[in-house]
């Protein structure tokens, strides 16, 4: 996964943080389901970055059918409550753990794995900062810091 390093630390972070909030991880999975799904495909690279994320946030190792499992499940979540219910309750969770920043570090790391940050991801990452109240300057500063992780050797 390009950026791996940078995510891996984010998602440990996120780990802590919903640990101490109490929290499952549901949220952060529906939100790299939704992202790698903005475009209306998983492609094997979005699938590959899910498999590593979904892995650490559960603290084992996942195969290929497992995440496809959970991908599904989310998928199921998400069009029954539809996207921007989805996002807002991502949103009140992220706010609440103080976990924002690392959610949309996560959301990045996830549309970055295939084709870079495609126009039907920037507009979903945007929604959720917007719902979570993150600076559109600070945005810019995130998605700055996960492009140069993931375009570094």
């Amino acid at each position: 996964m390009k950026g791996e390093a940078l995510i891996r630390e984010t998602v440990e972070a996120v780990c802590e943080l919903f640990e101490r909030g109490d929290y499952n991880p549901t949220a952060i999975i529906d939100l790299g389901v939704l992202v790698a799904n903005a475009d209306g495909t998983i492609d094997d690279e979005e699938l590959e970055a899910l498999r590593l994320i979904f892995g650490r946030l559960l603290r084992t190792q996942l195969d290929a059918e497992l995440v496809e499992h959970l991908v599904v499940a989310s998928r199921e979540v998400i069009d029954a409550a539809g996207v921007g219910s989805r996002l807002r309750l991502i949103s009140e969770i992220l706010r609440d753990c103080n976990a924002v920043e690392e959610g949309v570090i996560v959301a990045l790391g996830i549309a970055y794995a295939s084709e870079g940050l495609s126009p039907s991801e920037r507009t979903l990452i945007t929604s959720l900062a917007r719902a979570c109240d993150l600076p559109a300057a600070r945005l810019e500063e995130l998605i700055e810091t996960v492009r140069l992780a993931v375009e570094a050797p």
